[in-house]
This record gives structure tokens, sequence and C-alpha cells, in this order.
């Protein structure tokens, strides 16, 4: 398994900035953050310019664009048109950044229908670009357990997964089962703590949730998983964390590199 850093973290620096820090950390892979949310910016979106766009190509490799949109379910035809649009865009850009993965979140304005059709239209889109589009299961959304996840493969075909523990934790409480179910299918995994229960939740440091994550790990690459696992630090958001960008990013690779030392051979 490689290693790599979600850059929402570093939200406050640019984006060459934030992939120099990744890289000279000794991180495998960068996972570009392009999801706007209340605690931060995206560092690509699909306006992202050519020569941004080449130079990224120079200084780093990724492992994928976080490209969480709301709307892919929304109820409202127009507003699932420009999602889709704008994830499209994102497989474009993945395509020039020889990256391989766009994962995606249900939202919190889905209903599933509409996110099935998303799903369906945005799986085929990567499939003639050749990137995989996963799905990551979000807590209290639509989709948010092992099981409904399953649930949205079986009905759309060549669906991957982002394994984000973190949220199912929260939801389903048993993280080395989720992962040996989801295994098969997951294309990229995230790092990130988790604990609590629906309506009562928080992510935590690594290390300081209720994630068993080298049993988690275990699972997954049991299942055949054998990509990339990415370090998603949001307890500065969620718990209080004040630690540095520097601090977060050593102590994190000391953690993910301790987790993968002595990990078994991948699967057959």
């Amino acid at each position: 398994m490689k290693t790599a850093f979600h850059t929402g973290f570093l939200t406050d620096l640019p984006v060459l900035d934030a992939v120099a820090m990744v890289v000279g950390h000794g991180y495998d892979a960068v996972e570009l953050n392009a999801e706007t949310l209340p605690w931060q910016k995206p560092h690509v979106t699909p306006q992202t310019d050519a020569a941004t766009r080449r130079a990224l190509v120079r200084a780093a490799s990724y492992s994928a664009i976080s490209a969480h949109h709301a709307d892919l379910g929304h109820p409202d035809p127009d507003a699932r048109r420009a999602a889709l649009g704008w994830t499209a865009g994102l497989i474009d850009l993945a395509v020039d950044l020889e990256c391989p993965v766009v994962h995606v979140i249900p939202g919190d304005n889905a209903e599933l229908e509409p996110l099935i059709a998303s799903l369906a239209e945005t799986v085929e889109t990567g499939a003639k670009a050749g990137i995989a589009v996963a799905l990551e299961p979000i807590v209290e959304q639509v989709i948010g357990t092992s099981s409904q996840a399953l649930a949205a493969i079986g009905r759309v075909p060549g669906l991957a997964i982002n394994f984000d523990p973190s949220h199912l934790q929260v939801m389903e409480q048993d993280i080395p089962a989720a992962a040996e179910r989801l295994g098969p299918y997951t294309v990229h995994a995230a790092l990130k703590d988790g604990s609590g229960r629906p309506g009562d939740w928080t992510f935590p440091a690594l290390g300081d949730g209720e994630i068993p994550f080298e049993r988690m790990l275990h699972a997954l690459r049991n299942g055949g998983f054998d990509g990339t696992v990415s370090v998603e630090h949001e307890s500065h958001v969620f718990a209080g964390d004040r630690r540095g960008h520097e601090q977060v990013l050593a102590e994190s690779k000391s953690f993910l590199d301790r987790l993968l030392r002595g990990m078994p051979a991948p699967a057959a």
C-alpha cells in the first residue's frame, strides 16, 4: 500500500505549496481537495488552468481527487445536471494529472433514485476516460453504511468505493467487517479516526477514536485492496486539534508507516 495526504487541511496554502509540503514529508502521493466546506476551499476545480495543471504534473503523483459534491442526488434536475457537469470536469482534470480516482459523496440533499442515476452517468464518464469513480459512504446521508453502498454497487456496475472508516465507524461500529465487505470494491482508502453514534459523533486525531486501524487494513488487504491510504485530517475542526501543518504531516506519516510496516502481501 502507498501513502498520501489529503490537502483539505492545507487549504490556506496555494495548491503547489500544499503539494510540495506533502511531498516533502515523504508521502508517496497527494490527494487533492476539490470540495468547498465551511472550513476549507478547493485546491483544484474544473477551471484549474493549463499552466497549473502542467506544474502539478511535474510536482507530484496523485492518488485521488476528492470531488465531493452536494448535488449529485438533488431532486431538482437542473441542480443535478450542474453537479454532473462539474464532476465530469474533475474527471477531465484527473486525466491531465494522471490521477486514477475521483471520489464523490451522496450529499446531504440527496434522494436515492436521482443519486443512483447520477452515479451511473458519472461512472460511465469515468470509464470512458480511464478514471475510477468511487463513492464514499457518509454519516447520516442516504448512503452511509456498507450495506447501502453494496446496494448502490449492485445497481451501478463499475462503481468503486473510497473507504473512509470515520463515517462507517459512526454508522456501523464494526470497521473490520465493513472493510471485509467493501474491500473488493475499494480503490482508495482514507485514514481518519471517528467515534460516537448517529446524532453525537466526532472525528478526533488519529489514535484518539474508536477505529482499529490495523485490523481494518488487514481486512482491506484480504479483500484484495493494495491501493493508496490517504490521511484526511479534520480533527482541527471536530476535536479542537491545534497542531500546525508540519506537526500533523510528520506525526500522521509516522502513524501510517507504523500501520503499514509488516502488512502481509495482498490476497490474489
